[in-house]
């Protein structure tokens, strides 16, 4: 039976969203507590004594539950006699400025360093004797974690959000008889020049964190416990309630860092910041600071609702270890298993993330988000710039949350005066003459003080380019092209002139490290390049293979991004003679070249599969950069290359090194972009089968969010695509999801669809605008075209 929750077409075909938002409001009735709403019948598991090492424990992660505001975070673990609570500031970090193939990590870095842990709040509660009825759990449709347990005649709950407009992480501990609460708070810590100390009095307990890594970054963190009846007292770091009706809980933390280059990063105190958070939060009321949340967060999470079909109430209600395992078990042995919602949730949990780790006027997510248990997180926790921190962002303009999508441009921006100077000194990049480049790239790993590390990725800055263009695509702000991505698109179009390598005809000037490539090699492989053409000298296909000229990954992006600094140019009106050269240049650069086998070559040396200088089941699929996140090659534009792009992703498989988190995303949305429903909706299936944990976290190992959040991209390039100049609607639906809906999507042209399909076919949909153009639609194999007005939306059923 056709069943769409998520809204109704009336006869006047006018959309009703009644059930969304009865179900984002959270009722215990509701249709969508099965894909918003995940729980636990067991605490989440703590070690005492964690891994420092970056040894990719994944433990940590596994089944903890994360709250977030953009800035600060926790994970809670929901013990019944401990709580614990480890929080997060998204700018505590140690290191510098620096740049280094090598990584100087850990708290008392000076060079690259790493993200650090706050602290832990530990929160100790009478022994729980004859404990029964224990939840744990996660509302991501509400952004809502909480406990509840009965123990004796007494039912417990703790609920806990992170607040986006009061700043703080609100905790409120209840029983259901009077005087039922006592509890212990105490703040840990892992770096030992903190000072920790404890206050009561007027009724209210604070515990005070201060400290500060050796690179200066100063930080403090505040715990305020306000106990509703009962007595608190402050004893030796730590603050007691007794008796107490009910506590609230209110953290702040804050450092002294800013995301500002021309301040070298220091803002205001730590101290002044929570001076200010607390002076206003601790004036709302509980229900005030809720309501509030809750409608902060629906502003983001609302805008998007999607609808698969329904799962049976027994199996959505299943806690989710079990609920997960079910799953994996059907997929396992080939079963049908179906839990559509459970699909959907995934998709909101990604939408999640997206929300708690980037706000606008933070740091952008990082390789775990904000959330961390490590002085020395695997790779640092750092900004990953081959794949890692582009993934995060990829779903971020598809599921309507443009905002999130600042920090990420922010980023971009103050990360390049330092990326030009090491860029200027740096002597790979430097002229014959000694003439240093102009513009900047970066090494593949980045921290928060334009420090780089690990080896160089030539076309960083160019896929960055990808982004700020792809900002404007989905929003068409005008001045933001003008101001601020166009500029930086072009000085970074400037800094690729000045290093492409001039090709001699059959390639003869080729250079490779790869001694197998002899010049007979060249001459059989290179016969049909001609002089003049261009390659990106010198490569790396990540992470893989020999160091070459003309990379197919490298091509790719540098094509991409002359592609649409011309298109910048052209909607700007500038540099039309410069432009013109650039399209020129664009036109000459060494293309998509096809192997012997069909598949479409990863370097221009025919590399056969298996022959030892390269793996071909590797995770990365950097030479299909062009398929996705690109759009050089589709299967309508440029047929040929794209067949042999799908070849090639067929030959890596998804066994051994493809099982990876973020490699299941990748491989999700290239293909989507084959609009290959099937094979799109077995890598969904893949990552929840191999690299899934309970807490619907993904790992590598270890956890990463990059699988978390760019899995969404894939979710929404399934039901919609419109890279290729119009709008696409399910050009890759599986055969699960022959019965749907979704509201709320965005295209490129700052289109919003809204769609309704039944055996695969659309049966309505609505598009609406703030700009007024036309748009060609292919839906159920054809094309028709239509105009759009601005407030008014155009209606097909």
């Amino acid at each position: 039976m056709f069943h769409m929750r998520l809204f109704l077409f009336l006869a006047s075909g006018v959309f009703l969203y009644g059930a969304v938002a009865r179900a984002a409001e959270g009722g215990k009735d509701g249709e969508g507590w099965k894909s918003s709403r995940f729980w636990f019948s067991r605490p989440a598991e703590w070690k005492d004594t964690r891994p420092q090492k970056g040894t990719g424990d994944t433990s940590w992660a596994k089944d903890a539950t994360p709250i977030g505001n953009g800035r600060i975070g926790a994970l809670i673990y929901g013990g019944v006699g401990k709580d614990h609570l480890e929080l997060t500031e998204i700018s505590m970090w140690s290191g510098g400025f620096c740049s280094s193939e090598a990584k100087d990590k850990g708290p008392d870095s000076l060079k690259f360093g790493s993200y650090q842990p706050f602290g832990t709040l530990e929160i100790t509660y009478p022994a729980a004797d004859g404990m029964k009825d224990y939840r744990r759990e996660l509302d991501v449709g509400r952004a809502l974690a909480s406990v509840s347990y009965s123990t004796g005649d007494v039912r417990y709950r703790r609920e806990y959000f992170a607040s986006i407009p009061h700043q703080v992480i609100s905790m409120t501990v209840e029983g259901d008889k009077p005087r039922s609460v006592d509890a212990v708070f105490r703040l840990t810590t892992l770096h030992p020049q903190d000072r920790i100390t404890s206050t009561a009095g007027g009724g209210r307990g604070m515990i005070l964190i201060q400290g500060k890594l050796k690179n200066g970054l100063a930080y403090e963190g505040r715990i305020a416990i306000l106990p509703k009846g009962g007595t608190v007292k402050a004893s030796d770091g730590s603050v007691v309630v007794e008796k107490a009706d009910s506590c609230r809980v209110l953290v702040s933390l804050a450092t002294d860092y800013v995301l500002d280059a021309a301040r070298n990063w220091k803002g205001e105190s730590p101290r002044k910041r929570n001076d200010a958070v607390l002076a206003r939060a601790l004036k709302v009321p509980s229900g005030k600071m809720k309501r509030d949340h809750l409608l902060a967060y629906g502003k983001f999470y609302n805008r998007v609702s999607l609808d698969l079909g329904e799962t049976e109430d027994a199996t959505a209600g299943l806690p989710i270890d079990e609920r997960l395992k079910k799953y994996k078990k059907a997929v396992n042995e080939g079963t049908e298993c179906p839990d559509p919602d459970l699909e959907e949730l995934i998709f909101n949990f990604g939408r999640y993330v997206i929300i708690s780790s980037s706000q606008p006027g933070n740091l952008p997510a990082n390789l775990q988000g904000l959330w961390n248990y490590s002085l020395i997180p695997p790779w640092d926790s750092d900004y990953h710039n081959n794949i890692n921190i582009q993934m995060c962002y990829w779903g971020v303009e598809p599921s309507n949350l443009p905002e999130c999508y600042e920090p990420l441009v922010r980023y971009i921006r103050e990360m390049a005066p330092a990326a030009r100077r090491i860029t200027r000194e740096t002597a790979e990049f430097k002229a014959a003459s000694g003439t240093p480049a102009p513009g900047w790239t970066s090494r593949t790993a980045q921290n928060i003080f334009g420090g780089q590390g690990f080896k160089w990725n030539k076309p960083a800055s160019a896929w960055y380019a990808l982004h700020l263009w792809e900002h404007y695509l989905f929003t068409l702000d005008r001045d933001y092209l003008k101001t601020t991505a166009y500029p930086m698109m072009k000085e970074i179009c400037q800094f690729w002139e000045s290093q492409l390598k001039v090709m001699n005809e059959g390639g003869s000037n080729f250079r490779t490290e790869d001694k197998k490539v002899t010049p007979e090699v060249v001459s059989r492989d290179l016969k049909d390049i001609r002089a003049g053409m261009l390659a990106a000298p010198m490569g790396w296909s990540p992470e893989h293979g020999p160091k070459e000229d003309g990379c197919a990954h490298d091509q790719q992006i540098v094509w991409e991004l002359f592609h649409d600094t011309v298109q910048a140019a052209e909607v700007l009106d500038v540099d039309r003679a410069w432009r013109k050269e650039l399209a020129a240049k664009r036109d000459l650069l060494v293309g998509p070249r096809v192997g012997e086998e069909g598949m479409l070559l990863e370097w221009m040396i025919d590399r056969k599969p298996g022959s030892g200088s390269w793996d071909p089941h590797h995770r990365h699929t950097s030479h299909l950069f062009a398929v996705y996140p690109g759009s050089q090659i589709s299967p309508a534009k440029t047929p040929e290359w794209a067949e042999a792009a799908r070849k090639s992703l067929l030959a890596r498989g998804t066994t051994g090194d493809s099982r990876r988190s973020w490699t299941w995303a990748w491989r999700t949305n290239l293909w989507a972009r084959f609009l290959d429903g099937r094979k799109a909706y077995e890598m969904i299936q893949g990552m929840i089968r191999y690299s899934m944990m309970d807490s619907l976290f993904t790992t590598h190992p270890p956890m990463q969010v990059d699988g978390t959040m760019g899995i969404v991209a894939g979710f929404a390039e399934m039901l919609l695509q419109s890279h290729t100049g119009r709008l696409h609607l399910l050009p890759a639906l599986p055969g699960a999801w022959k019965d749907g809906s979704v509201r709320g999507l965005k295209a490129r042209g700052n289109i919003s669809v809204d769609m309704a399909w039944k055996d695969g076919r659309v049966t309505q949909f609505s598009l609406s605008s703030p700009a007024a153009q036309s748009v060609k639609v292919f839906f159920n194999g054809e094309e028709k075209t239509y105009a759009l007005t601005p407030g008014v939306a155009v209606k097909e059923k």
